[in-house]
């Protein structure tokens, strides 16, 4: 028992100073913590780990007000949205936005963050505080940090939420079907790992809709000394894709006793992200696999084709087996309901994915010339909805041939037109002298 003890209070003090990755099976709290290697086996470098983390821990301190983002969907356009909105209102802002691209913005200044290795780390969210936060600090207005929670297994949102920050306020913006190799295989697992990571004393405004999942994470947030609040959707804005995470930034300026957004730039919001179909001279498509999990998935096509059949092309990766495994569902749902009659799949195991569905599906290989692939999903005069995956070189220069297909539409357009224009000139010069 003093063993454990001694681990926990080591993981305490130092927590905030260890590179953790974001990568693999990760460890409960309950089970200790594991050796972890932090470039130093000195008791020296173990000391310096420990104040380190106890450093940390006092420039936290020093703001007045932490927001975390987190959840499935729209966490870094939220974040963004929330940095943009504060600043403008005078607040000191300083905002953490990982991903791809990662950024840090301070007062309106952007600051790329350059990663020194291919994973994304726990670790470097350290250092950019200890750098920024007394800048802050040194500022007369209120300051606002505002963080985008990088996590992507239980543990490591646990431990971004309760030891790498120190959330007034946690945005929770929805509870969707992804990332379920590492959060769980159902959204009542993901829902209950996101509401295990909430700190007692914090509050939540969760922008999750569904009765069920909202009432079990109230439960498990009140036990944990926290409270949540469910986001108020207006009934014209229901089923608009958005709607959760814009309404939510709405409650969150409630809480700081900041006035609401006005209405006309919450409807402006809503109307620029609503997807449209890109008509291209083989018909209509539109790449939904930017959104990755069903739910959102089918979000999407029901704002872009309500009943209308589609044709749809799953892109599967060989290190996402429970999207797949939930893409396989979707499909199967989409056929049993009439909306499809066929699929399209292409990527890792796409035989495997075929064999397992009772959905007629044609296979695309991983070396197949995407352009081809694009011809071929609308030889059944269809619009086409590509989904699964996106991060890949295949469905990169997929919709590179969907934008140069546009390009040339446009460059045939105006050629047509230009030629119009010349036809009409020729008619009006050829017209007797008089002639009305």
């Amino acid at each position: 028992m003093a063993a454990q003890s001694a681990a926990d209070q080591f993981l305490d003090y130092a927590a905030g100073a260890l590179p953790m990755f974001l990568v693999g099976a990760e460890y409960e709290w309950k089970t200790g913590p594991k050796p972890i290697e932090v470039g130093s086996s000195s008791l020296t470098g173990l000391v310096n780990e420990i104040t380190r983390g106890i450093r940390h821990r006092k420039v936290l301190d020093q703001i007045d007000t932490q927001i975390v983002v987190s959840g499935t969907r729209g966490k870094s356009s939220t974040t963004q949205r929330l940095d943009d909105i504060f600043n403008r209102r005078g607040y000191d802002t300083l905002t953490k936005i990982t991903g791809n691209h990662p950024l840090l913005i301070h007062n309106g200044e952007v600051h790329p963050i350059e990663r020194r290795g291919p994973r994304t780390t726990l670790y470097e969210n350290i250092s950019l505080i200890a750098e920024f936060v007394p800048e802050l600090d040194a500022y007369e207005p209120d300051d606002v940090a505002i963080f985008e929670n990088q996590g992507i297994t239980e543990y490591t949102t646990r431990l971004f939420n309760q030891r790498l920050t120190n959330p007034d306020i946690i945005v929770l913006t929805n509870v969707r079907q992804d990332h379920t190799d590492t959060l769980g295989k159902t959204r009542t697992d993901l829902a209950r790992a996101f509401a295990r990571s909430v700190p007692a004393g914090t509050h939540v405004v969760s922008g999750e809709q569904h009765p069920v999942l909202h009432e079990y994470m109230r439960k498990e947030i009140d036990r944990r000394g926290g409270t949540i609040e469910q986001v108020d959707i207006p009934d014209e804005h229901e089923g608009l894709i958005g709607s959760e995470t814009i309404h939510a930034v709405n409650a969150v300026l409630d809480v700081v006793g900041e006035s609401p957004l006005p209405a006309e730039e919450i409807e402006s919001f809503l109307s620029a992200i609503q997807p449209t179909w890109i008509e291209l001279e083989d018909g209509r498509i539109f790449n939904a696999a930017e959104v990755n999990d069903v739910e959102s998935t089918e979000m999407v096509r029901r704002v872009l084709a309500d009943d209308e059949c589609i044709t749809p092309f799953v892109y599967l990766r060989r290190d996402r087996r429970g999207r797949t495994a939930s893409f396989a569902q979707y499909i199967e749902l989409l056929f049993e309901r009439e909306l499809i009659e066929e699929a399209h799949v292409g990527g890792a195991n796409t035989r495997a994915f075929a064999e397992n569905v009772d959905v007629p599906t044609e296979c695309h290989s991983q070396n197949a010339d995407p352009e081809q692939v694009l011809t071929e999903l609308f030889t059944a005069g269809r619009p086409v909805i590509l989904m699964g995956n996106t991060v890949d070189e295949f469905m990169r220069e997929m919709q590179a041939s969907i934008e140069q297909r546009v390009k040339e539409k446009k460059q045939a357009a105006s050629a047509s037109e230009t030629v119009d224009l010349s036809e009409q000139g020729s008619a009006e010069a050829t017209k007797p002298k008089g002639h009305e």
